[in-house]
């Protein structure tokens, strides 16, 4: 019965290659890639600006907000997500452009 209660976990594939197999369906997606080291482009991590969208290819995800002010119509029919407010739900697969441009304000490595 305890099980019930217990977060389970999921796996998380990026770009049909990078593959996070403990993402917590308690953690966004961003959240998950992150913790596992992957540089996902981001930005304001509460889903304002835009920079963590990506396309969700397989999988269901629980949208912690409306993206419809940040995304277009068009965008969301295609299965785009914002990463920074995407909990999975199942195993989820992705697909982001991890070479993505940081944004002008962000501190360049």
């Amino acid at each position: 019965m305890l099980s019930m209660f217990t977060a389970k976990a999921v796996s998380l594939t990026i770009n049909d290659t990078i593959v996070i197999e403990q993402a917590s369906v308690k953690q966004t997606v961003l959240a998950s890639a992150l913790a596992a080291d992957i540089a996902f482009p981001h930005h304001c991590q509460v889903g304002s600006c835009g920079a963590c969208r990506c396309q969700l290819v397989s999988g269901e995800v629980k949208q912690l907000t409306d993206s419809a002010y940040v995304l277009s119509a068009k965008a969301i029919a295609q299965g785009m997500i914002l990463a920074c407010q995407s909990v999975p739900k199942s195993a989820v697969n992705i697909k982001v452009n991890l070479r993505q441009r940081q944004l002008a304000d962000e501190p360049q490595e």
